[in-house]
């Protein structure tokens, strides 16, 4: 929203617009359309679907009409517009008058006032307004207050600056949304912070690991943390996916995929991970040959992409013999390793002074091949300056040498500047700087490609940079990414199942017949011959139909995202880790962890309550903005993209989705919000760089999952229901009620069933109750979508009920 600042330029031009006219005569639409809808829409900065213009009253008087009726965040602000020349007072000192004083109780502005009044009770407003353009005013609706006692304020924009930006402050958008008009009324606003967590013992409580995590995580480790997989060529080999994801139309989800590679790197060549000789080996070549070719190559891939992996295969195994015959150094530079607060200069300079003094037996640096040719110029001037005389005697004439070469190898920027020189003159250098944009820092960013055009610039080297799309979106304009003409690559994601299947192959061929007791949870000890079966459980769990989307789906394109909650689950102590492998050993071959462990696991990791700030999934039953209103607008902003996407429609505008979802009372700066927790949380996605201001946004298959599967599983929505803000408190106290009594009593598993039950269906009638009161319109009427996630999570409790009565019974008769 912009400030007063930014708006009240503006403000000066409607004044004269509008005032420079002759609108004494004029009718009310006339001065609505010069000065009250302009100071709305252009001041106030209201969007399109938070006014209601004219609408019909609700109440008795069938002819009665409302000017406007404002909604944000909750607050409603009934507006009657009246022409500027209704008699309405004239400025005053008196910035409050008595609502039946002699001049407001009187007149056109009483009728006026007695007017919006009326309709303000039948719409449930907040706040009384009445308007000739000129003269604004307002007052609080108090239900049953004497009117005696009740004081309206009134302000003259156009007649006084401090007026105009009072009016500002109480009534721009952003500012209702935050509250402001609490500052008008006596009341004590009340905030409510209904949520299950705040009642139950501990809310921070940790379930701690399972039983078989410490046996398997070394393994596990190997497989899937970088340190470990990256600088191991035979882990790479087994481990590596050399397939993209390609998706252009989900089935399951039944919804059409947005292309991931940004609008601005289209002409960014993609890199074919299937092809021995792909994009980058054909740059390296280039560059081999002397043909010409920028000095810097930028591979460029979404957060989570795999460009590390990539370009550690590429060092170790696919592009090896290319580097080999080249006798290329290949200077692998991890700004990890630097940290948030180091110097990229002197961190660059010191990795690469590291390289230089470490052994390359296959393309050694030593004195005679590289040291001494590379200081030949330093040598050879020594011995025609001032040390002439000195240059008979080797063993003299050697120590000045070794002090010019201990001089610069200490300042460490001499010494890489004359060695990488002479290198790159004799040999292909590549150095390959990764993580550039790891901590997410504009500044640093800039130093870092900076630094490292500026050092290849001295030493004479090619530079590979690996950076998201996001970051060079974000710097593209920036001088130093404008001073070359870059090479630019792109990667795409492998499939998470595929990489998910190897590394677990991976892990179980570490864990072949390796031994281990290990405690039970009822205190016996399961004595394993072979650990790898755990893995063989582990595969057929994760990899199966539901449990499979769980991950693949949540994980989208992000291997980073799908790697973690792998290794939550593994774990976590809300799967019975112990359990399933005693089972497996004891024959049942087919035993595969239930979705419901799946998901705590992975989703919760060692935490027992969900909380949207911690856990791996983010609650879309609330969108966390102190309001009922708003409560579910992440849904809703899912709910239409999701529409959008089963028709074709995968790309569509933020003013478009502005366009819909205002309408129920959400801002656009309220709106953007909401879009930027579910991009950050991948739900959603751009491809633009919001320059422009309406950015294009597309549902990802996390999203899509999130709508079509999430929203409707009693795992999930009961998890989120423990941090869902609860606003009916009737509701409220009934979902506290049950809550206590499963967390503080003990009852059989169907007693327990039949408590979710009936606190699920409490909490899904809330819910439906909120969707009545926010989609009160046919323009949000597709939206609508809580009834029949109800329907389909009450259907599956039944039949869990019903299948723990049948168990309960068989239990009985045997």
């Amino acid at each position: 929203m912009k400030d007063w600042g930014e708006v009240s330029e503006n403000f000066e031009k409607i004044s004269a617009d509008a005032f420079k006219k002759e609108l004494n005569n004029e009718s009310e639409a006339q001065t609505r359309f010069d000065v009250i809808d302009r100071i709305i829409r252009e001041i106030l900065q209201w969007e399109h679907g938070q006014i209601s213009v004219e609408p019909h009253s609700k109440g008795d008087n069938k002819k009665g009409f409302v000017d406007y009726i404002l909604t944000a965040n909750g607050a409603k602000i009934i507006i009657e517009a009246k022409k500027v020349g209704a008699t309405f007072p004239s400025p005053t000192k008196r910035k409050k008058l008595k609502l039946t004083g002699i001049i407001l109780g009187k007149g056109e502005i009483s009728d006026a006032l007695n007017q919006a009044e009326e309709y303000a009770l039948n719409e449930d407003a907040d706040l009384v307004m009445v308007t000739n353009g000129d003269c604004w005013c307002f007052y609080p609706l108090e239900k049953g207050k004497n009117k005696d006692l009740i004081y309206a304020t009134l302000l003259f924009p156009f007649e006084d600056n401090e007026d105009a930006e009072q009016l500002y402050n109480y009534f721009a958008v952003g500012n209702v949304e935050n509250r402001s008009l609490d500052a008008l009324t006596t009341k004590n606003p009340i905030e409510i912070n209904n949520r299950l967590n705040t009642i139950v013992d501990n809310s921070d409580y940790r379930v701690g690991r399972n039983n078989i995590a410490d046996y398997i995580m070394p393994a596990l480790d190997k497989a899937t943390l970088s340190d470990e997989m990256l600088n191991d060529k035979e882990v790479l080999k087994k481990c590596y996916v050399n397939t993209d994801s390609r998706t252009k139309f989900d089935r399951s989800l039944n919804m059409h995929l947005a292309q991931y590679k940004p609008t601005f790197l289209k002409p960014a060549k993609k890199i074919n991970r299937g092809n021995q000789k792909d994009e980058l080996n054909k740059e390296i070549s280039k560059i081999k040959q002397n043909i010409s070719s920028s000095p810097v190559t930028l591979l460029m891939g979404s957060v989570g992409s795999g460009k590390s992996t990539y370009l550690k295969h590429f060092e170790l195994v696919q592009g090896k013999d290319l580097l080999k015959s080249s006798n290329a150094h290949w200077v692998y530079l991890d700004l990890e390793k630097m940290g948030q607060q180091g110097s990229p200069r002197d961190f660059i300079y010191n990795e690469l002074k590291s390289y230089l003094i470490e052994e390359h037996p296959d393309n050694p640096i030593d004195y005679n091949n590289v040291i001494k040719p590379a200081y030949e110029k330093e040598f050879n001037d020594l011995a025609r300056g001032p040390y002439a005389l000195l240059a008979k005697d080797e063993d003299k004439f050697n120590t000045k040498k070794q002090e010019l070469l201990d001089a610069d190898f200490q300042k460490t920027e001499p010494y890489v500047n004359k060695m990488f020189n002479y290198l790159s003159k004799i040999r292909l250098c590549l150095i390959v700087i990764d993580n550039v944009d790891l901590y997410e820092d504009d500044k640093l960013e800039t130093v870092v490609f900076s630094e490292a055009v500026s050092i290849s610039k001295n030493i004479g080297c090619h530079i590979i940079v690996s950076i998201r799309d996001t970051t060079f979106i974000k710097h593209k304009n920036d001088s130093i990414f404008n001073a070359y003409e870059l090479n630019k690559l792109w990667i795409n994601p492998p499939s998470f199942n595929e990489i998910l299947s190897k590394r677990l192959n991976y892990s179980k061929l570490i864990l072949k017949d390796q031994k281990a007791d290990i405690e039970l949870s009822n205190g016996a000890i399961l004595k394993d011959t072979d650990l790898s079966l755990f893995f063989t459980i582990a595969q057929k769990s994760l990899l199966n139909e539901d449990n499979g989307k769980l991950l693949g789906y949540l994980s989208d394109r992000n291997l980073r995202k799908g790697i973690t909650l792998v290794r939550n689950f593994f774990t976590s102590g809300h799967i019975q880790a112990d359990r399933a492998l005693n089972n497996y050993i004891n024959g049942q071959a087919d035993f595969t962890f239930p979705y419901h462990e799946v998901f705590k696991g992975s989703i919760l990791g060692t935490w027992r309550y969900f909380k949207d700030e911690r856990a791996e999934a983010i609650n879309i039953y609330d969108s966390n903005l102190g309001s009922n209103s708003l409560q579910l607008l992440r849904l809703y902003v899912l709910k239409f993209l999701h529409t959008k996407a089963t028709i074709g429609s995968s790309e569509v505008s933020t003013n478009e989705i502005t366009k819909a979802i205002s309408n129920m009372g959400a801002s656009k700066d309220i709106i953007e919000n909401v879009l930027h927790v579910l991009e950050k949380n991948s739900l959603i996605h751009s491809n633009n760089d919001g320059i422009t201001g309406n950015q294009l946004y597309n549902l990802t298959l996390s999203g899509g999952y999130y709508i079509s599967f999430f929203a409707k599983r009693i795992v999930y929505v009961e998890e989120v229901m423990y941090d869902t803000n609860i606003y009916d408190l009737e509701k409220w106290e009934k979902l506290k009620s049950i809550t206590l009594e499963l967390e503080n009593n003990y009852y059989n598993k169907v007693q327990r069933l039949e408590l979710r039950l009936e606190r699920m269906e409490i909490f899904m009638n809330y819910l439906i109750s909120l969707e009545k009161s926010v989609l009160n319109t046919t323009k949000l009427l597709e939206l609508s979508c809580i009834e029949g996630f109800k329907e389909a999570i009450l259907k599956h409790f039944e039949k869990i009920i019903s299948n723990a009565k049948w168990w309960a019974q068989q239990n009985a008769n045997s």
